[in-house]
This record gives structure tokens, sequence and C-alpha cells, in this order.
């Protein structure tokens, strides 16, 4: 599975293939390597040299100093970029800006989306569903803006924390439009990342009218200014860098206790593509979750 995906990203993206040039500000720095061959590692570049008319670089790991010819690399990056989703969970952002990451994204595959990084400080999410069989005023559309505003180093814990403000607004068929304005604050170690956000509900109704086409409608209801409270979880496994157990809990209504949702699901992933499949669970109900995200550049 796991050669099997970076096999796939490389031929969806020939953005990522590796053009030959090492920039000479990577040296002494921590980097992530994939080779031609699917294989990975990591390490720290300690010489671009080129011997016998051979470009290459030496790469020291935790077993040893490695030389690998130029042409062997199909992708080399600092180790700190290996992890291109760190902005968003399953389905809650995180405090980390989208920054050189562009992505296009999916939900459940019937959706088409864009996240978009504005230096390194604000970020922008479009996401419009394509859902066959429903017209186009029924469809559902959202922006979601995040500027990060703070970065700060904590050594004694070996992370680092992330403040984010943002605001969205969606609009579940074209007269329902919701409105929110949040925060949220996410804390980073090695292998983890865990994400609070706190969100204000601006709607100024409470009840909304969701019509799906011919498959009929439902009333929903969402007290106006209601206050929301969110928890995030992305662990990366110990034996799997690819591999990532997430895990997130909504309220939608802290005075409203019933209206939560709790949400579990894994990620594969390497530095071009992102498979999460998870599941979430609100009011006994059983919800399916799969987004995909592809980050070519």
């Amino acid at each position: 599975m796991r050669r099997a995906l970076a096999l796939a990203c490389f031929i969806l993206s020939g953005a990522v293939a590796f053009d030959g040039a090492i920039p000479s500000e990577w040296l002494n720095a921590d980097v992530f390597v994939r080779l031609v061959s699917g294989d990975e590692l990591r390490g720290r570049l300690v010489a671009i040299l080129e011997q016998d008319s051979v470009p290459a670089i030496k790469v020291r790991t935790a077993i040893g100093t490695a030389r690998i010819d130029l042409d062997q690399i199909a992708e080399v990056r600092p180790l700190e970029q290996a992890y291109r989703h760190a902005w968003r969970t399953l389905l809650m952002p995180t405090a980390e800006p989208v920054g050189i990451h562009h992505s296009i994204l999916s939900y459940e595959l019937a959706s088409l989306g864009a996240a978009i990084g504005i230096g390194q400080v604000g970020s922008l999410l479009l996401l419009r569903s394509i859902v066959p069989g429903i017209p186009s005023e029924h469809q559902l559309s959202m922006v979601n803006f995040k500027a990060t505003v703070l970065q700060a180093d904590y050594q004694q814990l070996e992370g680092y924390l992330s403040v984010a403000v943002g605001g969205n607004i969606a609009w579940i068929n074209s007269p329902n439009r919701l409105q929110h304005v949040w925060v949220a604050g996410t804390f980073t170690r090695v292998r983890s990342r865990v994400t609070v956000m706190s969100f204000l509900n601006l709607s100024d109704r409470d009840v909304y009218q969701i019509t799906a086409g011919t498959f009929g409608s439902v009333a929903m209801r969402y007290a106006r200014h209601a206050v929301g409270f969110g928890l995030a979880l992305d662990v990366q496994m110990p034996a799997r860098d690819d591999l990532h157990v997430l895990a997130e809990l909504w309220n939608s209504d802290l005075s409203r206790p019933y209206q939560t949702m709790v949400v579990a699901g894994v990620r594969l992933a390497n530095t071009a593509l992102a498979l999460d499949a998870g599941v979430g669970v609100a009011s006994q109900v059983l919800i399916p979750l799969v987004a995909l995200s592809w980050t070519p550049w």
C-alpha cells in the first residue's frame, strides 16, 4: 500500500517530481527524500557534491550517511514540509496556515474545493458540492478564511503553538446562509498535534429548510448566536510515517450538549496526496466520512 500510494502520487503530479536543484540553504537542515523506487528516508543534508560528473547529495541518517545520486531522487524537501496536510484534520481546520501547500480537495467524493495559502498568514478554503441530480440552487457552497496570527516555539515541550482567527460563510441551499467567526489554537509536537477551537454562529435564524431536489427536504435547527466548541487530534503512527490517526469532538451549541458529534478516522498521506476515511457519530446516527486532498505544487 505504501509503495502504491507513492507511485500514484508520482504519476498524478509531474509538478512534484524532482527538478535537480538543491538550494544551498538546505545544507545542514533535516530533509525528507523520496527515491524513484518509492523508498523514503529522513536525515540531515550534509553535502551537495559532484563526483565523476554525477551530481549527488549526502544525507546523514540514524544508521549512517548515505550518498544518493540525484537521478535516483524523485523528491526532496525540508523535513518541516514533509507533512503538507497539517492545516486541517478530517473536518476541522487547525491553526496552521496552508502556506505553500496549496491543495485541491474533495469531501465524500461529492464536492470539489481548493485550499489557497496567502503567504504564511492567510489561508482560504473554497468548497462547492457537486451532487448529481440536485439543482444548482440546492447545492452547498462554503468560503472559509483564517489568519494565523501567532507561531511560538516551546523548546521545553519540544513543540510549538499556532493561533488563528477566522470566519466562514456557507450556503445550504441558496436561501440558507450561515456565518461564523472562530478562533483556534494548535499545539504541534514531533508526531502529534492537538487543536482547540471555539466558534460563534452569527446567523439570525433558528430553523433552516434544506431541500435536495427530488430527494425531499428537511428542517435543520441551529440556534442563532450559539457558541460552539471543537477539539481535534492528529497523531502520526510510530512505525508508519505515512499513517495518521485523526479524532474530533464537535459541539455546535454549548447550551445543548446533545448537539455533539464525535469523529474518528485515519489518513494515509505522503507529500502530494492524502486519503482520509472515518466515521462521525451524531444523535445515534453514523455518518461515513471520506476526503481526498491533492497537493501537487
